[in-house]
């Protein structure tokens, strides 16, 4: 059985030629221009979250929307909210608190609230299922000059649980990640197909098996999005960049079934991350599991303008 822990934080160097070394440190160059920072101590729990955001805005009268939305009345209640849009297509289109937390069953890519409409932007572990560049366009629509975006999410398809899984049924059962460890680690980047689907057919029943092949290569629940996809959407979006910390850590241990060991690999992240990046052509950090997105909207300019290149 496998643990998986805490992996590095730093981009993996490993026997690279002169020209990856030279886009290793563009890339480099990129992340830094971007204000990312180590994010360990990154909150944990949904309440910590909001706590962070609740930092950083002032929501005494102010009108927010949620992407992902999660959060209860109650809560929106005690921080004096003016307005708060909780956008969620899996949830039912309903109005609470006398009007003031209104459910919108749209997508984010999708959100029918007007230009300029609100105050700041929230979202807790919802962006890893999203069209992030779609939603972010919409968010640099939705936002008064001046408004946040804060969007805590993870784990992302860079990590070592990146497949995620999570909605999808069997038996019955909602699975979760966390408590269904029934992937190897890496089991979304390192196994082909029919490598994998060989592979889990030695420790768990077919029907579960293919069910897991079809979430990890063909569901369309995760964006399958890296760490520096985000950076470079994020970057292009015209929004200006507060801050993105990125943690590593995961809170859980994964523990697989008992697979037929002559058809596990042998993982390493350095060994990964070189055959990732040149599958995609380009570096690719691998590692990064959960991240925290803060973008404002410019002061003073229109929103429908487009993107800075």
């Amino acid at each position: 059985m496998t643990k998986a822990t805490e992996h590095p934080r730093e981009w993996p160097m490993t026997k690279a030629t002169e020209h990856l070394r030279g886009r290793l440190a563009a890339k480099a160059a990129e992340l830094r221009r971007a204000n990312v920072t180590a994010g360990d101590e990154l909150a944990v729990s949904e309440q910590d979250v909001f706590g962070g955001f609740a930092a950083r805005v002032e929501l005494c009268g102010a009108v927010v929307a949620e992407i992902g939305g999660a959060y209860p009345t109650s809560l929106i209640e005690r921080h004096g909210v003016l307005k708060w849009y909780s956008i969620d297509p899996n949830r039912a289109s309903a109005i609470f608190g006398s009007g003031l937390h209104e459910v919108l069953a749209v997508r984010a890519e999708e959100t029918p609230l007007p230009d300029a409409s609100v105050d700041a932007v929230f979202s807790s572990n919802a962006f890893q299922f999203l069209d992030v560049a779609a939603t972010l366009a919409q968010v640099r629509r939705i936002l008064r000059p001046g408004g946040l975006l804060y969007a805590h999410f993870g784990p992302i398809w860079s990590a070592v649980d990146g497949h995620q899984l999570e909605y999808v049924r069997y038996r019955g059962r909602d699975l979760q990640f966390w408590r269904d460890t029934l992937l190897p680690p890496w089991a979304h980047l390192a196994y082909q197909r029919e490598e994998l689907r060989a592979l889990l057919r030695t420790g768990l029943p077919a029907d579960l098996a293919d069910l897991l092949v079809h979430h990890v290569h063909d569901s369309d629940v995760i964006n399958r999005l890296f760490f520096d996809d985000y950076v470079t959407t994020a970057l292009a979006s015209g929004l200006e960049w507060v801050q993105i910390a990125a943690s590593t850590h995961l809170d859980y241990e994964i523990v697989p079934p008992a697979f037929d060991p002559k058809l596990r690999r042998n993982v390493t992240v350095p060994g990964l991350t070189a055959t990732v990046s040149r599958q995609r052509g380009r570096p690719t950090l691998l590692g990064i599991r959960d991240v925290l997105m803060v973008l404002r909207q410019p002061s003073g300019s229109p929103t429908n303008s487009p993107p800075n290149p």
